[in-house]
């Protein structure tokens, strides 16, 4: 997700977007899982906010179905114009996009629920952006957030090359400004929009030794988040030795045989309507 304000770290070339592809398969049990925990069901007209290349969008238009619809968000054209080439190769047809900023789109409303993933953490007030797209869905509605608790990211047993990769990346977060414990802080989130209390659920996803998936996660995102490294003097370029980082991620996790963690994906959720106090 991109907006005007924020510093997205993750650019939106066509290898970041296939990176954000393989990202958000690895996301979709817990995505799914949440969504549906939070209420999401057929019939349902749902906003989906920071859509990027579509992924949460899908996956609501699987649970809405063909009689509900979803409408996705995004400030980047080349994120829209992705989701649109996927949305089209998919034929689904329950799914429109809108190439907009977060803080001046103009919507009607209302709807039954607004998502959004990995989207707040790239929002300066992430509370007033909640708060703002809440006020779009009706009584008895859901809002449903989710964001990363990047610190439960590493190798099990820990390594002191895993929690090397796990530093870089929460450093080159943290040094632009943007919260990688987010996800942990949702709650709090939640009452400063003024929402009824939210409920708060972490799902992490696995990699057993001999799986490439994380070293391909690591290495990509390593990749995209290079330049904030070197300039903010965390890492010089041959520290991350990118050329050949998955390489010895997988060697490394494979001869050891390590279980990789992804950081944990955190869901929130209220509805509408509710007191505070409830």
């Amino acid at each position: 997700m991109t907006t005007t304000e924020t510093p997205y770290l993750l650019r939106n070339e066509p290898d970041e977007l296939r990176r954000l592809e393989e990202q958000a398969a690895a996301l979709a049990p817990a995505t799914r899982t949440i969504l549906r925990l939070a209420g999401i069901r057929p019939g349902m007209r749902v906003l989906d906010l920071g859509t990027g290349a579509g992924d949460v969008a899908f996956e609501v238009a699987d649970l809405v179905g063909p009689e509900g619809s979803v409408v996705g968000i995004d400030s980047s054209a080349r994120a829209l114009a992705w989701a649109a080439g996927r949305t089209e190769a998919r034929g689904v047809t329950n799914v429109s996009f809108v190439h907009a900023d977060l803080h001046d789109v103009r919507l009607t409303g209302p709807f039954d629920a607004v998502v959004g993933r990995l989207v707040l953490l790239y929002t300066p007030e992430p509370a007033r952006v909640l708060r703002r797209f809440a006020g779009l869905v009706r009584t008895g509605g859901v809002v449903v957030a989710m964001e990363y608790e990047m610190s439960a990211a590493g190798m099990l047993p820990s390594t002191r090359f895993g929690e090397q990769v796990a530093h870089w990346i929460t450093e080159a977060f943290e040094r632009s400004g943007l919260d990688p414990l987010l996800g942990a802080r949702l709650e709090a989130v939640f009452g400063t929009a003024g929402l009824a209390p939210a409920v708060v659920l972490g799902l992490q996803s696995y990699r057993q030794p001999g799986d490439p998936t994380g070293a391909r996660m690591a290495t990509g995102i390593l990749r995209t988040l290079e330049p904030v490294l070197v300039r903010t003097g965390t890492a010089t370029p041959e520290e991350l030795g990118l050329d050949t980082l998955e390489q010895r991620f997988h060697r490394h996790q494979t001869d050891l045989e390590l279980v990789f963690r992804l950081p944990t994906l955190v869901g929130a959720w209220t509805t509408i309507g509710q007191s505070r106090d409830h």
